[in-house]
């Protein structure tokens, strides 16, 4: 099962890359015009989830000091376990959001030019939301008897943390957004619940299944013991990373 740290690694490893480069291959003019806001659209979201649409909105507030808010919705992609005499139905229905900010200090003393270009340092605050309702389809193998239910699995992250950044602006008006570190503490709740009963299954064995299958995606938790796990429902804090890529137009 594919995991979430192998995009990560791809956004830091691009990130840094620019970041090392950006002098040689993009051309930065002095005459920096004084445009307050910037839109943006993150591109390594797309990697991490399914159908993902996030925007973030960068207010300058004082020099050297800029607001940045985003919001957006996605998609966790499909989890998928290996349980006898269960078939999983093809047909779903996945939905999620995410909502956050950061405020963001940018270091004057290194920078070469005002915000929002350049370094940065910032404390950051987000929520993500991801629901998914799919049905199961079960064979007793006493009886023979085939029954359906609905699964519904909601996934809540919520992470304060800091992060480091650089933001490229080109030609006065493109900017290239890189947080390149962002370490969190982050608090991870997983619900699952099966609507109705299904005659001989053994739901808590399933919903295990599927927390396990959950760690699988977060191996930051994987080795953690804490939390609670009944009925299929795990909630734990750990810690948590954020790497992003956007890409977007100051006006």
């Amino acid at each position: 099962m594919k995991n979430l740290t192998t995009p990560f690694r791809i956004v830091f490893t691009f990130a840094f890359v620019l970041f090392i480069f950006s002098t040689n291959v993009f051309s930065q003019s002095d005459d920096f015009r004084d445009f307050k806001n910037s839109l943006k659209f993150n591109v390594s979201n797309t990697l991490l989830y399914d159908n993902s649409y996030q925007f973030s909105y960068e207010r300058i507030i004082k020099e050297n000091q800029s607001l940045n808010i985003f919001t957006g919705y996605q998609e966790f992609p499909l989890i998928t376990i290996d349980f006898d005499d269960v078939a999983f139905a093809k047909n779903s229905k996945r939905n999620g959001y995410s909502i956050g900010a950061d405020y963001r200090f940018f270091l004057g003393s290194i920078n070469k030019y005002k915000g929002p270009r350049g370094v940065y340092l910032a404390p950051f605050v987000s929520f993500f939301q991801f629901e998914t309702d799919r049905n199961i389809i079960y064979t007793n193998p006493n009886s023979g008897l085939v029954s359906e239910a609905n699964l519904d699995s909601k996934l809540n992250l919520t992470n304060f943390g800091g992060e480091l950044g650089y933001q490229f602006v080109l030609w006065d008006r493109l900017v290239i957004d890189c947080v390149l570190f962002g370490p969190s503490v982050t608090h991870y709740n997983y619900n699952i619940k099966l609507d109705g009963e299904i005659p001989g299954l053994d739901e808590n064995e399933m919903f295990q299944k599927f927390i396990e299958a959950m760690k699988d995606k977060f191996p930051e938790i994987e080795n953690l013991s804490g939390g609670v796990e009944k009925k299929g429902v795990q909630s734990i804090t750990a810690l948590g990373f954020r790497y992003n890529i956007s890409i977007g137009y100051r006006f």
